[in-house]
């Protein structure tokens, strides 16, 4: 559940740009949404095998899904359903990321 905790703050750090402190960190993390989306949906798959973990496992598929839109986004050819696309996922990149931290911390409990 850890790995939701992360994902849901790598998701909630596009709130954090404006902090001059933290761009050369939020600029590492860039780098590292792929891997890390494709871990977290991992970890919401297998979290299906536990009946209490189904909000964990739900919430971390779709905060995977919004982490790898650069990897869906190349499948995209035409500019204008890209910028569609893209301008959706990053509206819903904060609530699901404040979801998703919510749901990493209740499944910590549950281990």
């Amino acid at each position: 559940m850890e790995f939701l905790v992360l994902g849901g703050m790598i998701l909630i750090m596009d709130m954090l740009r404006n902090v001059e402190v933290l761009k050369p960190s939020l600029k590492s993390l860039e780098g590292l949404k792929v891997p890390f989306g494709i871990v977290i949906i991992l970890v919401g798959i297998s979290s299906f095998t536990r009946p209490a973990l189904i909000f964990e496992g739900i919430m971390g598929i779709i905060a995977g899904a919004i982490l790898i839109i650069d990897v869906i986004m190349l499948g995209i050819k035409d500019a204008a359903t890209r910028k569609k696309v893209q301008t959706g996922m990053l509206s819903l990149s904060i609530p699901v990321g404040i979801l998703t931290i919510i749901a990493g911390i209740i499944g910590m409990f549950f281990k």
